[in-house]
């Protein structure tokens, strides 16, 4: 296996490869949902890229940046034992010559004014853009994402077929742990009393796909009931919307549309609800 630090070194490898090459692009801090994804894209590629880059355009001024955990010599590791031929592990000088004035793509308002968008404004041209760098970079036949982050593998999926990248995206199951957490890099921020009140996130959309299971299609009735199970947590959104569209639910679900149910909520660690303290867990559900 190669790391690889250089656009250019990656470019001269690449070009000797013949067949299907599959892409996984990640921050690092890699889990055993990441290792999901990359063991699905190395059997179903001839040549696998795993790219670690913590994208400095996603994150807002506020945000985690600094904090956000690497653990490149681990992660290196794990990408070897599991066959990756390459990790792409660039700098952010390497990414962008200048992230204050870099050409950024921007999804439609209408795809980012919404779930997480509203309180990460930004967030999602900085993950537009530096996708469609890695896509550029690698060109790639496949590329690998987890259903965890469904707002946003929804705008790179419209940014692929708006954009005529010629690349196919592989949309990944949810990985949870043993108590129902779904897995996330920032999973770690947690003390032990963190997660008992994390747990609350899973159960809560638990809770409402048992409840359209057995015939309840009321949006209010459902979004009463995940907030009665989170009750506690600093909640910044529930929601149910179309899984095609993204667009949100009208009071009662219809049954011959696909449906997921998203929430996001902020977890502090201490009693001080600053920022700097806060860890953001999102996750969601299809009904």
């Amino acid at each position: 296996m190669k790391i690889i630090k250089s656009i250019k070194e990656l470019r001269t490898v690449l070009g000797g490869i013949q067949g299907k090459t599959g892409l996984v692009p990640t921050m690092g801090a890699l889990h055993k949902g990441h290792l999901s994804l990359i063991e699905r894209c190395v059997s179903e590629n001839d040549f696998n890229i795993v790219s670690i880059f913590v994208n400095p355009t996603q994150f807002g001024p506020k945000e985690d940046f600094d904090k956000y955990p690497r653990t490149l010599e681990a992660d290196v590791k794990m990408c070897e034992q599991a066959d990756v031929d390459v990790v792409f592990a660039p700098s952010s000088s390497e990414m962008y010559k200048n992230t204050m004035d870099t050409t950024l793509v921007c999804p439609p308002y209408a795809a980012v004014d919404k779930l997480c968008g509203k309180s990460r404004v930004g967030h999602f041209d900085g993950v537009a853009t530096v996708v469609s760098k890695l896509f550029n970079i690698t060109s790639c036949d496949r590329a690998y994402f987890g259903k965890k982050d469904a707002q946003q593998l929804f705008i790179i999926k419209k940014m692929v077929d708006d954009l005529n990248f010629n690349v196919e995206i592989i949309s990944c199951d949810i990985v949870r742990e043993e108590d129902g957490l779904a897995m996330s890099s920032r999973n770690t921020y947690l003390t032990s009393q963190n997660r008992t009140e994390a747990l609350k996130l899973s159960k809560a959309l638990k809770c409402v796909k048992d409840l359209y299971a057995k015939g309840e299609n009321s949006v209010k009735a459902l979004t009463d009931a995940a907030l009665s199970v989170m009750q506690g947590l600093d909640v910044e959104y529930f929601e149910i919307c179309d899984l095609n569209t993204f667009h949100e639910a009208d009071n009662i679900i219809k049954q011959d549309v696909e449906n997921i149910a998203l929430a996001a909520v902020n977890i502090y660690q201490g009693e001080n609800s600053k920022a700097e303290n806060r860890v953001r867990l999102i996750d969601n559900i299809e009904l």
